[in-house]
């Protein structure tokens, strides 16, 4: 149904002058009247008359003239055609059924470029058309004419082409207006946000499409001529980005206003996704084997805010942005990081000549090279923002390297030690910090433990350097070194008792040999008493005559006995059941004691082995009861006296004394 053919005036109720109601006698009536009166040529009067008479044919004329309008409210609509003013027309036609209100609209935007007021009353038309009720009207009306019942489906197929004929009206009427991509616009976005936007809404889209297909279709061809002409380099890419962001400018201008439609839809536009992706691609080219990030980003913002109109391009659009910028800061952060790692690379190059300044002046700025400028490019990269959890792990591999490379944990700790210190107050992750911690308490150990374990023999500075390290030590290991610290301690506490505990042995066994000695070498030996008391034995039953040898004072003589030291000690010789006399009974006696002493004294494996000799030498030579003997005038003892055997012995394993 073409938009010249819809007016109201052209329908063939109108031509004719018939009424729904009208019979076939009577049509024929108004068409030979009509005919006299020479206002309408012959062609259409039997054409109208055609089309009122036959079923089909009249359906269409049905629904595209007044239906459910009184004779009278189509007499004032028809007798003002033409003449309403718009807000006029919208009052008439406010309470008007549907389906009439559409023509009436319809028929207005065929006359005029009409108002966005007036298109958005006829979409709110159609959103309320209702088939059934146009269909019981016209069942209604053609009973009364004495024509058949319209057929369901053929009305629905009738209001889809009236419904195609108003889209084309309306649309040619917005185009014809100002503004039209802007009003077009409106009216899609208004009626998208309503719960069930009107029927005659896709059918307003399809028809704009059609109309502006041809300049769609040039600046889609443009634009892949355009890209086909940078990747080959007959066209610089500078002038070839511009040349896109026009055409995709004049693309823009007229895919726009119906974007809103395919967003409601779920889905993009067909054309204006295949040219997105065709742009995407280049796009892609550009980053991956140009390396033109610049012109790429500026190419996806362009397509984006041209093209990404509906949920699905957007979402592609915003990912590729987010991953191009993520590939540009890589490439700052690259060329931000550069200079530290050549400075790294320095350093390992000429790490003899590091090692020496470390251990010479540490590693700070003010260092001589490679230290200095390592030092100073950490620095800087810092201080400009670097990511600082890229220099902790450049740091320690460089610091590693020292200790499994080039075998030297002492400058590894130190180095690793300064870079903790400067990264302490930058954004390093708890994670990367606890590896950095891990590994500068395994440097120290590499570094330490090899030092103390060279002095073994030298506890004394074994201990110096024990110490030393607890102080400079990272916190989890000063418990360990305080723990070998201890261990040193008690190895010299152990190693003073044994000497206390030699001296006290030597003391025992020594004084009572000095003593022997000592009185060996006086008058009154222990030899020359024991042959005294032996003489003294053997003479017991003889009696005693004393010496009477005159003197000049005739005074008498007495030879005194030989006296015994009471005092002295003399060991017993070994074997078994002889008797003893004073001295060796008093060794025997005091060596007991003695023993008893050195019982508890007994630490060490080597004092147990002295002890247990002195026991078993003491059970050899004063273990049996002993007969007393006689000296002089008296006994030392009328009976016997038994001593105990001091049968002692110590477990070497345990180290202890048994009883």
């Amino acid at each position: 149904m073409e938009a010249e053919v819809f007016l109201l005036t052209s329908n063939a109720f109108h031509v004719v002058g018939a009424s729904y109601h009208s019979t076939a006698a009577e049509i024929f009536d108004l068409v030979e009247e009509a005919g006299l009166s020479a206002l309408v040529s012959e062609a259409e009067l039997h054409k109208a008359q055609q089309t009122l008479l036959t079923p089909r044919l009249r359906l269409a004329a049905e629904i595209s003239w007044l239906p459910e309008l009184s004779d009278a409210e189509i007499s004032t609509v028809m007798s003002a055609q033409g003449k309403f003013a718009e807000t006029a027309l919208l009052d008439l036609v406010g309470n008007f059924a549907e389906l009439a209100k559409a023509n009436i609209l319809a028929d207005f935007c065929v006359r005029q470029s009409v108002s966005e007021e007036i298109v958005s009353a006829l979409l709110n038309a159609w959103e309320w058309i209702e088939p059934d009720t146009v269909l019981a009207f016209l069942r209604s009306t053609r009973r009364a004419a004495g024509m058949p019942d319209p057929d369901a489906k053929l009305l629905n197929t009738c209001l889809h082409d009236l419904r195609g004929a108003h889209a084309v009206i309306v649309v040619a009427s917005v185009l014809g207006g100002k503004g039209p991509g802007s009003v077009m616009r409106m009216l899609v976005d208004d009626e998208v946000l309503k719960s069930s936007p009107s029927s005659l809404l896709p059918a307003m889209v399809k028809e704009y499409e059609k109309r502006n297909e041809r300049i769609l279709s040039t600046a889609a061809a443009d634009i892949s001529d355009t890209i086909s002409k940078a990747k080959t380099g007959s066209l610089e890419l500078s002038a070839g980005l511009i040349r896109i962001v026009e055409l995709l400018q004049e693309w823009s201008k007229f895919a726009r206003p119906i974007a809103g439609f395919y967003r409601w839809r779920g889905h993009s536009e067909p054309r204006t996704k295949a040219l997105f992706f065709e742009i995407r691609s280049y796009l892609l080219d550009l980053v991956n084997n140009e390396n033109k990030l610049d012109e790429a980003k500026k190419l996806i913002l362009w397509s984006g805010a041209f093209l990404a109109e509906t949920e699905d391009l957007k979402k592609v659009s915003d990912k590729d942005l987010a991953d191009i910028e993520a590939v540009m800061a890589d490439h700052q952060a690259a060329e931000l990081f550069a200079p530290l790692a050549a400075a790294c690379e320095t350093a390992k190059s000429a790490h003899k000549e590091f090692s020496k300044v470390v251990r010479r002046s540490g590693v700070v700025t003010s260092a001589p090279n490679p230290v200095g400028l390592f030092v100073s490019t950490l620095e800087g990269y810092l201080a400009k923002g670097g990511d600082a959890n890229l220099a902790a792990v450049a740091s320690l591999d460089l610091s590693l390297s020292f200790n499994n490379d080039y075998d030297d944990p002492e400058v590894a700790y130190k180095l690793l030690q300064a870079v903790m210190h400067r990264l302490k107050d930058c954004a390093v992750s708890q994670a990367t910090m606890d590896r950095l911690g891990d590994d500068a308490e395994t440097l120290f150990g590499n570094w330490k433990i090899p030092e103390i374990e060279k002095q073994k023999g030298n506890r004394s500075r074994m201990m110096t350097l024990v110490e030393e390290s607890i102080l400079i030590a990272p916190p989890g290991l000063k418990t360990e070194f305080s723990t070998l610290h201890s261990a040193l301690m008690k190895q010299r506490r152990d190693s003073r008792m044994k000497l206390v505990g030699w001296g006290v042995i030597i003391a025992i066994i020594a004084v009572p040999i000095v003593l022997s000695n000592s009185k060996k070498t006086s008058s009154y030996s222990s030899s020359t008493a024991s042959d005294t008391y032996r003489s003294s034995t053997t003479s017991a039953n003889k009696p005693f005559t004393p010496d009477y040898s005159t003197t000049s004072n005739n005074s008498i003589h007495v030879v005194p006995p030989t006296p015994v030291d009471t005092r002295s000690e003399v060991k017993p010789l070994p074997g078994v059941g002889q008797s003893l006399n004073r001295s060796e009974l008093r060794y025997c006696i005091f060596q007991g004691k003695r023993l008893d002493l050195l019982r508890s004294l007994a630490f060490t494996d080597a004092a147990v082995s002295s002890f247990n000799a002195l026991v078993s030498d003491f059970n050899g030579r004063c273990a049996f009861p002993l007969q007393a003997e006689r000296h002089g005038s008296g006994e030392i003892g009328s009976g016997q006296q038994n001593f105990a055997i001091h049968d002692r012995s110590v477990d070497d394993r345990k180290g202890m004394v048994d009883d």
